[in-house]
């Protein structure tokens, strides 16, 4: 799909992810969700490697986000196993569209100091409805239930690893989509913005609908009908330029 017509992304990403797990540096740990992410020096590079132990432990002492690629996206993400640094990452990021992964342990005492100094972050600006991206992992759901209910509109709770990942994916995809959407109906439209998050969501769906080995094409038609519109206006645009 892509073409000359379309500008590479030079923005700033206004998306990112935050991890707040005592564990995060353990290998037996988040192993499937850890596959997701890869990284290199160079974001321009297309074939990113795959981050290991040692690079977890890196953006733990890192100070302030990496980029990294979350199965073919480049994000923001800040990773963290102390309560109080992860809460200054929220202050200095508050405006950013922010999915927060953590455990039940440290969740219990995270969430809601985090939900009640930045409540906003979760809160759709549009419609002022909740969104629903902060994913907890735990081993028993139910002993989760006592703290977790009163932020049941914000919070999803998972026991597997995997089944995180793949919601978050397609969590993502969709934000993408709704995002592109709104970058088009701007006057005048936003289209090489738009064009990037259509992208973004078109991979994302991708490895979603491989994942649960789901088709996906009422997706996957309006999208690439957004994503071929998008391209014509592109290209109509760069050929009154020249």
């Amino acid at each position: 799909m892509p073409n000359s017509a379309i500008p590479p992304y030079q923005e700033n990403p206004d998306h990112m992810i935050i991890w707040l797990d005592l564990t995060i540096g353990d290998p037996k740990e988040y192993i499937h969700l850890k596959s997701a992410f890869s990284s290199n020096s160079d974001p321009k590079n297309e074939t990113p490697v795959k981050l290991v132990d040692g690079d977890y432990d890196r953006i733990l002492r890192t100070q302030g986000p990496t980029y990294v690629n979350f199965e073919g996206v480049w994000f923001l993400l800040a990773a963290f196993t102390n309560v109080e640094r992860c809460i200054q990452c929220f202050e200095q990021n508050q405006h950013k569209r922010i999915f927060f992964i953590t455990s039940g342990s440290i969740g219990q005492t995270a969430v809601p100091i985090i939900l009640e100094r930045f409540k906003q972050t979760f809160i759709d600006p549009v419609t002022d409805k909740p969104y629903d991206s902060i994913y907890v992992f735990c081993h028993n759901v139910e002993y989760q239930m006592h703290w977790a209910l009163e932020y049941s509109e914000y919070i999803q709770i998972f026991n597997h690893d995997a089944d995180l990942l793949v919601r978050m994916i397609r969590d993502i995809a969709d934000y993408f989509v709704m995002i592109g959407k709104r970058l088009l109906d701007e006057d005048p439209p936003n289209n090489a913005a738009a064009y990037h998050r259509l992208s973004w969501a078109h991979e994302l769906y991708q490895r979603y609908s491989k994942m649960e080995s789901v088709s996906l094409k009422k997706e996957f038609d309006e999208l690439n009908q957004l994503l071929e519109d998008v391209e014509e206006e592109l290209k109509a645009s760069s050929d009154e330029d020249d």
